[in-house]
């Protein structure tokens, strides 16, 4: 294979991130939205525990560790409770 096909690949799996990120924070502004109208808090720390754990353990692997899940998502809980 070709550097350069590869490369592509990867731009394609980016893209795919990227769709699925903000596919994501769509929905969690209608999540801030109920929340707002229902008076209920921004961060609910069970749901954030219980969401790495699920993803640790159905995603888990030598390439996607368990500590690079709870930070990778720990970034993205941060930036989405800031859009809440």
């Amino acid at each position: 294979m070709e550097l350069d096909h590869l490369r592509q690949q990867i731009d394609e799996c980016d893209n795919e991130i990227m769709t699925a990120l903000e596919k994501r924070l769509q929905v969690v502004h209608q999540v801030g939205e109920y929340k707002a109208a229902h008076n209920l808090p921004i961060v609910q720390t069970s749901r954030r525990q219980e969401l790495i754990k699920r993803l640790q353990e159905e995603f888990g692997s030598d390439n996607l560790t368990p500590k690079f899940i709870k930070d990778l998502y720990g970034l993205i809980i941060n930036h989405a409770e800031s859009l809440e």
